[in-house]
């Protein structure tokens, strides 16, 4: 996908609909759902491009958690190169995956049905994060794995970016504020 993308546009123009203040208040509320509901599901509705369903759902997704880690300041690292392999997301950076391989996730956004291609990619990941519970997947389908895995729904999505949270608060990476602006 393309930096202007049909999912990405459809996305901002959600979270520009009910704007900074409101996004702040259900960060600051820890109402997570509630976001997924106004923001995540809005723009997937709203996406007309013919776009594969798994490649939309796991893109969207991407985005979305993207923008929420920046406002709630949780340090993370997109689409990078590591040993050679992109990686979709990680938290904190590749400094510390460097240093301390127990205080990164790597966070894999599926973007397909195919499940031979999911596991490869796992196995891929497991090379550079050997600890299972710190391989994060997010997926548009419940996939039965030893890593963690979220569904793209509002509840699981929810849960998720509270385990962000508590991890990076846990390991005291995060920043003094919730989020970036204040409300």
């Amino acid at each position: 996908m393309s930096e202007n993308s049909p999912i990405k546009d459809a996305l901002y123009a959600k979270i520009e609909e009910i704007g900074q203040e409101q996004v702040h208040n259900l960060l600051l509320k820890k109402e997570f759902s509630k976001l997924f509901e106004v923001i995540y599901e809005k723009a997937l509705d709203s996406i007309e491009e013919d776009v594969d369903e798994y490649e939309k759902f796991g893109t969207l997704a991407e985005s979305f958690t993207h923008y929420l880690f920046t406002e709630m300041l949780i340090p993370s690292q997109r689409k990078i190169s590591y040993k050679n392999m992109e990686l979709d997301m990680i938290i904190p950076n590749v400094t510390e995956l460097k240093k301390n391989i127990e205080n990164v996730v790597l966070i894999f956004f599926v973007k397909t049905s195919n499940m031979n291609e999911i596991k490869q990619r796992i196995l891929e990941l497991k090379k550079i994060q050997n600890v299972d519970v710190n391989i994060w997947i997010i997926s548009k389908d419940q996939i039965k794995i030893l890593q963690k895995s979220y569904l793209i729904e509002k509840i699981s999505f929810g849960e998720f970016l509270r385990d962000a949270q508590n991890f990076v608060n846990a390991r005291k990476m995060n920043k003094l504020n919730i989020f970036k602006t204040k409300v």
